[in-house]
């Protein structure tokens, strides 16, 4: 059986994931603040083990109680063969710039994209890290942590961050006798919750807003079922983890 928790399943990527990993075999843990009714009936559907934890990411000392809680029952589940962990829950906002945004603002994107990730990652490794089983953690991560632009410094440093901590842990468990993998991943221009908040930003707030809305229009973006299959299938290749930050997506 494998294990697969995925954080942010509420809408967007984290529900597609989600939705593509319901298959016989998988035991799937969803966290994000409200639950989903579309990958509840579809796990009755199909026959297939799904919970949903509703839970604020930003919270992120109530997320390592609910963490400690779901490693230990993976450490202590017989039959295990796999344990995935998928970083995919993100905050884009505050789009401002830096001196117009609040402690709140900052604190609640640093803490939803950076620091869960890392309370989970640390859970992870304690309860898990001895067990001789395929253990893999996929961080979605954004090119905006290498090509920077204004307005989006919160995001941008949050998400340079996970690419820094990715290669860390890497570096952690590389002498490891049952390594953890771990790979963080840019999975390029979606079209999301996530796209319309910046088109919906002004011109003040954003200046590159009307590029982004140009994008959208001629049909750049990438849609959350097709990017969610390549992660999947990057998830389940046999190099995942050779390279602890992934630019660019296998088509």
């Amino acid at each position: 059986m494998k294990m697969i928790i995925i954080t942010g399943t509420s809408r967007g990527i984290g529900e597609q994931l989600a939705m593509q990993l319901l298959q016989p075999g998988n035991s799937l843990h969803c966290i994000s603040r409200t639950g989903n009714s579309r990958l509840t009936e579809a796990a009755r559907q199909r026959g297939c083990m799904l919970t949903n934890h509703q839970h604020n990411l930003s919270d992120v000392h109530g997320l390592r109680q609910l963490a400690d809680g779901l490693f230990a029952e993976a450490a202590a589940t017989d039959h295990l063969t796999a344990l995935y962990l998928i970083n995919n829950a993100g905050q884009l906002s505050p789009v401002l710039p830096i001196a117009d945004a609040t402690v709140d603002d900052i604190t609640q994107n640093i803490a939803v994209n950076l620091l869960a990730p890392m309370v989970l990652t640390s859970a992870f490794i304690r309860h898990a890290g001895k067990l001789a089983v395929d253990k893999r953690i996929l961080n979605i991560s954004s090119a905006s942590a290498k090509y920077v632009l204004p307005s989006q410094s919160c995001y941008s440093t949050a998400k340079s961050g996970v690419d820094t901590f990715s290669r860390s842990m890497a570096q952690e468990q590389a002498g490891q006798t049952h390594p953890v993998k771990v790979a963080s991943v840019y999975p390029g221009m979606i079209d999301t919750q996530m796209q319309a908040e910046i088109r919906a930003a002004s011109p003040e707030q954003f200046p590159y807003v009307d590029q982004f809305i140009e994008l959208a229009r001629q049909g750049q973006l990438q849609t959350a079922e097709a990017t969610a299959e390549r992660l999947i299938r990057l998830l389940y290749s046999e190099p995942f983890g050779s390279e602890p930050v992934v630019e660019q997506l296998a088509i």
